[in-house]
């Protein structure tokens, strides 16, 4: 079982993610359980999609009066992304979005807060946006940061996960293909939830920028909590944990 040792509400995002691969994330996890702990520890390189997907994010968290704050919008004639007057802009404005992907962001916030199970969870619960939390099982230390978690009377009861997508309609293959049935396993089993009351909620990224909502089945649940036994076997035996301290710093 894991434990909870820390909770940090405030953390920033960039201070979360400093610590590397020192503490545990469902990303490393995923990865080990796919690679191995080697590989797993080589970091994505940024590109479009990714950084896309932490624009959602952050409007997902603030709302679109504070995002809007925190993001300008590219001129017309910058806003070509293979020129020269891009890079210069972006590198003078690095929370700049060209126009269209100002447009686009918040068509899928407007279809998130539009969707009924999302409205239920906000108007019935109390919504908490990406807390960090911090925890050891079998001598390693892990951490998760929860897109929102939702709780009553100080229980946490829902977890939500937003996901960027081309098309709704095959997220369920990308829930095997990205081992997000991992990720969920993982973040319940942290926060001591039942795993069914984890759930993605998918966004289209073109028009009409449907939003779904997926859980996963009984069958998804066991296959997650597989895959995250195997990867934290991997680790145990091949390495120390060595980031405790780091979760004291923070």
């Amino acid at each position: 079982m894991f434990e909870i040792v820390k909770q940090l509400p405030n953390l920033s995002n960039n201070l979360y993610h400093s610590v590397g691969t020192e503490i545990i994330s469902s990303s490393f996890l995923k990865g080990v359980y796919k690679h191995s702990v080697n590989r797993a520890k080589i970091p994505l390189e940024p590109n479009d999609a990714l950084t896309f997907g932490t624009q959602f994010h952050d409007i997902c968290e603030l709302g679109t009066k504070e995002f809007n704050k925190m993001y300008s919008v590219i001129p017309d004639d910058c806003s070509n992304k293979r020129t020269k007057l891009y890079k210069e802009f972006i590198k003078d404005n690095p929370n700049a979005l060209t126009k269209g992907d100002s447009v686009r962001l918040n068509k899928m916030y407007d279809n998130l807060n539009s969707n009924e199970f999302y409205r239920s969870l906000e108007d019935n619960y109390d919504a908490h946006s990406e807390h960090s939390f911090y925890a050891k099982r079998d001598g390693l230390d892990f951490r998760i940061r929860p897109d929102k978690h939702y709780s009553h009377n100080g229980e946490i009861l829902h977890v939500v996960d937003f996901k960027t997508t081309g098309d709704c309609s095959t997220f369920k293959f990308d829930i095997l293909k990205y081992g997000y049935d991992l990720q969920a396993v993982f973040y319940a089993d942290v926060l001591g939830i039942n795993p069914a009351d984890f759930y993605f909620i998918a966004i289209e990224k073109t028009y009409p920028y449907t939003c779904q909502v997926f859980g996963l089945s009984e069958e998804s649940i066991n296959r997650g909590r597989r895959k995250m036994d195997i990867a934290i076997n991997k680790i145990k035996s091949g390495e120390k944990s060595i980031g405790y301290e780091l979760v004291e710093r923070v």
